[in-house]
């Protein structure tokens, strides 16, 4: 099986209840589960309770606790309201009794209006950038974690615009930006391609928090690094997976042991897909506190 299905089998849930619906953890030689993966599977939970005339417009959540990449997760619905032009839901993850993750999703089922955008900005094409593959297998090589291993279950490739130097880190701006696309194409509806956009948009979202103190997420005098919250908005349904995206994010600030981060999806044409947020605990060790 291809890496691209590995990931669609695992990321698929299964309904136990008319509001209950289990989950497997991502397959990577790690004990805790990816962020984006619990968000996608809360995703299909809730969108599997809801009138397919109502689409996902935004969504909240937030980590409570690491995920065991060896167990199961349970998906709790709360089928908080159902109106006539939004639906919401509330989802809890679940796993050995004890809530991992909580996701608030907002459905609506569209409307006529003022419309426009922020412009996509100018960047290079990804026929013009290096695959990054061989940065990441570099970064985790260096930092004994996993290397190749953990990179072989990413389904998407993604090419930088600006990566920090390995050789020589320095301080940057806290801007990154990325171009991603699925490794293979998919076949399926647009709530598909919206969770695995949701999977990918976790996904190096706090390096550019850490790139003006000359940090990456593997750097040694970092305690702990991890997703406290993650929050996107949908604009478009007419999107694919299958095609490259632009993802740029801004780290806007970061202190007392936090960092905040924007970001924004755009098409090759330009149009403006989703927005996000995030903010991440970024602890340092002891000695460099």
């Amino acid at each position: 099986m291809s890496t691209v299905a590995e990931v669609l089998d695992r990321l698929a849930v299964e309904q136990l209840d008319r509001l209950l619906f289990q989950g497997q953890p991502n397959d990577w030689p790690n004990k805790h589960v990816f962020g984006g993966h619990v968000v996608a599977q809360a995703m299909e939970a809730a969108e599997k309770t809801v009138e397919p005339d109502y689409k996902l417009h935004s969504l909240h959540g937030y980590f409570l606790r690491p995920g065991i990449a060896d167990r199961p997760i349970i998906y709790d619905v709360d089928p908080i309201r159902d109106g006539r032009s939004f639906v919401t839901r509330r989802v809890v993850a679940i796993q050995n009794g004890e809530a991992i993750f909580t996701l608030a999703a907002s459905f609506h089922v569209g409307e006529e209006g003022v419309s426009h955008q922020i412009d996509m900005p100018d960047v290079p094409q990804p026929e013009d950038l290096d695959d990054d593959e061989a940065y990441y297998e570099k970064i985790l090589k260096a930092f004994n974690a996993g290397g190749g291993k953990k990179r072989a279950y990413m389904p998407f490739q993604t090419r930088a615009i600006d990566r920090m130097d390995l050789e020589d880190i320095k301080p940057k701006d806290p801007v990154t930006g990325y171009w991603l696309k699925l490794k293979e194409p998919i076949e399926g509806d647009q709530a598909l391609h919206r969770r695995l956009l949701a999977y990918i948009s976790d996904f190096a979202f706090l390096s550019s928090n850490l790139r003006p103190h000359a940090m990456i997420p593997r750097d040694p005098r970092l305690k702990t690094v991890a997703s406290l919250d993650h929050a996107m908005w949908f604009h478009r349904d007419n999107f694919s997976v299958n095609e490259w995206i632009f993802y740029k994010t801004e780290g806007y600030w970061s202190g007392k042991g936090r960092g905040l981060a924007r970001g924004a999806l755009y098409c090759r044409d330009g149009r403006l897909i989703a927005s996000t947020a995030q903010e991440s605990l970024l602890r340092l060790k002891k000695d460099e506190a």
